[in-house]
């Protein structure tokens, strides 16, 4: 044995520590190792220069961007809070990423001990670094075959591997084995009076007692070579891997703007001003999103953000029901697009040097087997339709149309705005305001839209209902008591019907109730009538921006004209709009006025004593709840309508197995309740599937887009025998007292 002296390792505790480079005692050894390091900073920092200036090519980030920066990396990067919603996939990535940070403390805790002399890496700490990085270490390892198990054994549908995925997880793995047989050689070789807190290392170092001193001196310093050029080959290719994210992802998540109401579309301002700029610079208009070169500073960091976890194809109604959109493919194909297009940049690699080398890099890694640049030959999902979604100019030309000539159209189409994609993303990507800006340039400059939404939307350009006629928008209120508001009148609560229940015969039973139900309340309340117009939602998601703005600065001007304290509507889409999206365009009143969804209000009648509800009737009905994503993920109201459900006093409510935050779309979203575009399963099939599954009788809805939904669904699975669907106003009126 080499009897190393124990000074080399302290004789007590208050001196406890170990020989930093052990069996490494010529210089030239650290000489040649810093030089390595040297090399694989200049290749990251060589990459990460081209990153940054991919993502500010055509637009620098903005101030707005820094906002809530400390709280943004607290929660969702330190804490990793959205990465462990997947239950699964929360335990691997935690022991990685904590396994990683522990060893990354430990590597810079040496290199300050050792190289600035601070000598901090003595006594308890030592003890306690060693102790943490071994079991780190371990759980590091553990995490990594946990990942591999999944990724090769299980092989769900929403992960897809390639060569890159397998070299990673091989080039991390030995990372760890090596760094812990370097252990078990240096305690075998040597006299470690605290090798016992090295217990992993002390455990490998007894598969080496066969072996001489002499021959675990040779071996270990060989070891330590090819660990030293496999960790700074791993720190090299960081930008040309998925663990990219590591930067990216956490940029991104730092960036979030935490200001923005979940529920309101990036806009592009008025539309109005931006035509008389563009008209008086003889400028061209443009709007939207065609091109690669219409992608902003955030949008391209989203792109480099992706971890291609699947998450958000996992949850995507349109995939599941067989549509052409995956979430994690349209952001996934527009990144190689991009990233192809850095790397065959002719000028460039032409006479940069520096930039030959990203883009070999590229090449040779990230881009290496791409399923979005290979299309079919290579497996994107179990979804036909997503596995050739890819179209025919990806990598190829920056003027490529995105919708079209890098992607299908049905691409953009598909989606329903639910904004399940959004909310399981553990990096911060917003999937839907992507594909919303796409169909704002499909529509109003390129003049494509879905054949079927045509008529819709001259409807609510011309007559400001996307179905009937103004004039017949209170036919339904016929011997109601209800007060018609014009200008200058006063009362407390606006009640707004909403166009779909206005000329719906099914839906007007809805905001009948509601007048019952204010009625009964005794509150000081009014309608618009006539006077209502649509609040734009359809046209907006649609694309059709220029209508949705002409329509929310006419309702504007009607709310101004009249006044109150509280708008309530039984449309979640129309609360979203009125809530988030008007206050760009004018203040609907000059006080505060409150915004409420009906659920919320009459939570709030009944808990203040305004309405009562009979409870003596016997009621056997079982009840589960679909949560609107427009009233869910958009809002945050989850609570209201379970303790309006609650108060009935029916014997059980049951949750379907997609609620609250995961709740299953209905379909109607995006302006799907306009168009049919009959490819795959319907939505609404699906999620009455899972009503049924709860056994209730009854599915309670607090939308009326969903209400419809949901009972087109329920005919659809041939279920109108066992269960019904009711808007919880129509309960809560069945049983006032």
């Amino acid at each position: 044995m080499n009897n190393l002296s124990h000074s080399e390792y302290g004789k007590t505790i208050e001196e406890a520590t170990r020989p930093i480079y052990w069996n490494l005692p010529s210089v030239l050894n650290q000489f040649i190792m810093y030089g390595l390091l040297l090399i694989s900073s200049a290749i990251i920092i060589n990459a990460l220069f081209h990153r940054f200036k991919m993502w500010s090519k055509y637009q620098k980030p903005s101030k707005d961007l820094l906002d809530n920066l400390i709280q943004n990396l607290t929660t969702n990067v330190v804490l990793q809070k959205k990465v462990s919603r997947d239950k699964q996939a929360g335990v691997f990535h935690a022991l990685i990423y904590l396994g990683f940070l522990a060893l990354t403390l430990t590597t810079t805790t040496v290199f300050l001990h050792h190289d600035f002399n601070l000598n901090i890496y003595v006594g308890k700490f030592y003890l306690g670094l060693t102790l943490l990085s071994d079991t780190f270490g371990f759980l590091f390892l553990l995490g990594l075959l946990l990942a591999s198990q999944r990724r090769y054994l299980e092989r769900p549908d929403k992960l897809h591997s390639n060569f890159n995925d397998g070299f990673m997880l091989s080039l991390l793995s030995l990372m760890i084995i090596q760094g812990f047989i370097l252990e078990g050689l240096r305690i075998k070789s040597t006299v470690d009076i605290w090798s016992h807190y090295s217990y992993v290392g002390l455990l490998v170092s007894k598969f080496f007692w066969g072996i001489s001193d002499v021959s675990a001196s040779r071996l270990h310093f060989i070891t330590w070579w090819f660990h030293t050029i496999t960790v700074f080959t791993f720190i090299a290719l960081i930008p040309y891997t998925k663990f990219f994210h590591i930067i990216s992802s956490s940029l991104n998540l730092s960036f979030q703007n935490r200001k923005k109401p979940k529920g309101k579309m990036s806009s592009p301002g008025d539309l109005e001003v931006l035509m008389e700029a563009a008209a008086n610079s003889d400028g061209e208009f443009n709007l939207g999103i065609s091109t690669i070169k219409d992608l902003g500073f955030k949008q391209r960091l989203e792109l480099d953000a992706c971890t291609s976890c699947g998450r958000c194809q996992e949850v995507c109604p349109a995939y599941n029901s067989g549509k052409m959109l995956s979430p994690k493919w349209l952001i996934l194909d527009t990144r190689d697009h991009l990233l192809s297009l850095e790397s065959k940049n002719p000028k460039e690699n032409a006479t940069n040097f520096f930039h030959k080398i990203n883009s070999l890099l590229l090449d040779s890694f990230l881009l290496y087997q791409s399923p979005s640049l290979a299309k079919a030959t290579i497996r994107r999902a179990n979804n036909q339709n997503v596995q050739n979604s890819a179209a025919n100019l990806i990598g190829l030309s920056e003027d490529a149309l995105l919708a079209g000539e890098v992607m299908k159209e049905d691409v953009f189409w598909s989606c329903t705005t639910c904004r399940a994609c959004v909310e399981v993303c553990p990096v911060g990507i917003d999937h839907v305001d992507y594909i919303t800006q796409t169909r704002q340039n499909l529509l109003l400059i390129q003049g494509k839209v879905p054949h079927e939404t045509q008529s819709t939307l001259r409807a609510l350009e011309s007559k400001g209902t996307p179905v009937g006629t103004n004039e017949e928008r209170t036919d339904w209120t016929t011997g109601l008591d209800i007060k018609f508001l014009k200008s200058g009148d006063q009362i407390d609560v606006l009640y707004w019907v909403g166009c779909i229940s206005a000329f719906d015969s099914r839906k007007q039973k809805i905001a009948k109730s509601m007048v019952e139900i204010l009625n009964k309340s005794g509150v000081s309340w009014g309608m618009l009538g006539n006077l209502e117009r649509c609040t734009g939602d359809p046209a907006r998601r649609l694309g059709d921006e220029n209508t949705f703005q002409s329509l929310a600065k006419q309702n504007i001007t009607t709310f101004k004209s009249v006044n109150f304290k509280t708008i309530v509507t039984h449309c979640p889409h129309c609360l979203n709009t009125i809530k988030n999206e008007y206050p760009e365009f004018g203040h609907i009143s000059e006080s505060n006025v409150r915004i409420l969804h009906h659920s919320t209000y009459i939570a709030e009648l009944l808990a203040n004593n305004k309405i009562t509800i009979d409870k003596s009737r016997d009621n056997n009905d079982t009840i589960t709840f679909h949560d609107p994503c427009y009233l869910g993920r958009y809002n945050d109201e989850y609570d209201s309508p379970r303790e309006v459900i609650v108060s009935l006093g029916r014997k059980k409510m049951t949750e379907m197995k997609s609620n609250k935050q995961k709740s299953m779309c209905c379909g109607a979203g995006g302006g799907h309740y306009w168009h049919d575009m009959k490819v795959g399963e319907r939505v609404n099939k699906q999620r009455v599937a899972e009503a049924v599954e709860t056994s209730s009788n009854i599915i309670a809805s607090a939308c009326p887009f969903c209400l419809q939904m949901l009972e087109d669904g329920v005919k659809l699975n041939n279920t109108e025998e066992s269960i019904e669907v009711r808007d919880i106003s129509e309960l809560v009126c069945e049983q006032l007292a």
